[in-house]
């Protein structure tokens, strides 16, 4: 089995993607960390424990970082809703979180099980770039890290130059994406290709009719009428859990692009990603994505 961390600010559609790795039958979650990012730290990690509760699992959580390196935490709470979960809570889970912190677990179990771990990070990587801070050896000794970030080579979702997670903590981008580890990224452009869904696959997911799909189907409300509201369109883009079935499932993604990434950190363009194509880049960036095979692993997931 693959020995998996999340990292995650837990809002919405962290909380799908969540899901999917918890019904996944081939990962042995070690940890779940979170993060300040669409919702302050200790509401990501309430939605974190619920959702696991949720999925009827006792998978540890360890609350990990409460704003960026260098900045002030602005989080997406008027997209995500103030309990992150599309205010449709209040939800209290029985389980709690563990006493010991992100950092500190992520860096013990990736020196416990060298080139065995593998994270998913689908929110901002400050609790990862502390962890390479801390103990740098820990580059050498995971065996993949998959982000959702960054715009590609699209448009951004929070500023036109740049997506949430990295215009959060660039910073953290930046130290991460250029720490010479080898990088899957699936960015923010591919959701809107590839990571959406609309009237009719919200209506394939009410046929699903579980207690999963339907908390999926309900925490994305909000969203959706902020989506018909500012762009006249019925859909959600779900880039976090378009990203956990990439992680997955490998040949959901297509194509990917080998290239190297340049944060911008200030300025207008925060949290920009310039990137630069090579074959020697350390990041491999998902350019082309099967839509079905997302779709098929989301549904199958909310059964």
């Amino acid at each position: 089995m693959r020995k998996v961390i999340i990292d995650t600010d837990t809002a919405t559609d962290d909380a799908i993607a969540i899901i999917m790795a918890l019904k996944h039958n081939n990962f042995d979650v070690k940890a779940i960390t979170t993060v300040a990012g669409n919702v302050d730290l200790e509401q990501a990690t309430q939605n974190a424990l619920y959702t696991v509760e949720l999925c009827n699992k006792n998978i540890p959580v360890y609350k990990g970082s409460s704003g960026p390196i260098k900045r002030k935490l602005e989080t997406s709470k008027f997209f995500h809703g103030k309990d992150g979960l599309g205010d449709t809570g209040p939800y209290i889970p029985k389980l709690k979180e563990q006493k010991e912190n992100a950092i500190n677990k992520i860096v013990s179990l990736i020196n416990a099980n060298p080139n065995e771990i593998e994270i998913i990070a689908i929110g901002p990587l400050t609790n990862i770039a502390k962890v390479f801070d801390k103990d740098p050896s820990t580059i050498n000794k995971l065996k993949s890290l998959y982000i959702m970030g960054g715009i590609g080579e699209g448009k951004g979702n929070i500023t036109h130059h740049a997506e949430f997670n990295f215009w959060v903590d660039p910073d953290a981008a930046d130290v991460v994406l250029n720490s010479n580890i080898k990088i899957h990224l699936i960015a923010w452009d591919t959701t809107q290709i590839y990571g959406y869904i609309n009237k009719e696959n919200f209506e394939e997911l009410e046929k699903i009719n579980s207690s999963l799909s339907q908390f999926s189907i309900d925490i994305q409300q909000k969203a959706l009428q902020y989506y018909k509201i500012k762009y006249n369109e019925y859909k959600v883009d779900l880039a976090d859990p378009l990203a956990m079935a990439a992680f997955i499932d490998s040949k959901i993604v297509t194509e990917y692009k080998n290239c190297e990434i340049k944060m911008i950190l200030n300025g207008l363009k925060r949290g920009k990603d310039i990137v630069s194509f090579t074959k020697k880049g350390n990041i491999k960036l998902a350019s082309k994505i099967s839509r079905e095979k997302f779709l098929n692993t989301l549904k199958k997931s909310l059964v």
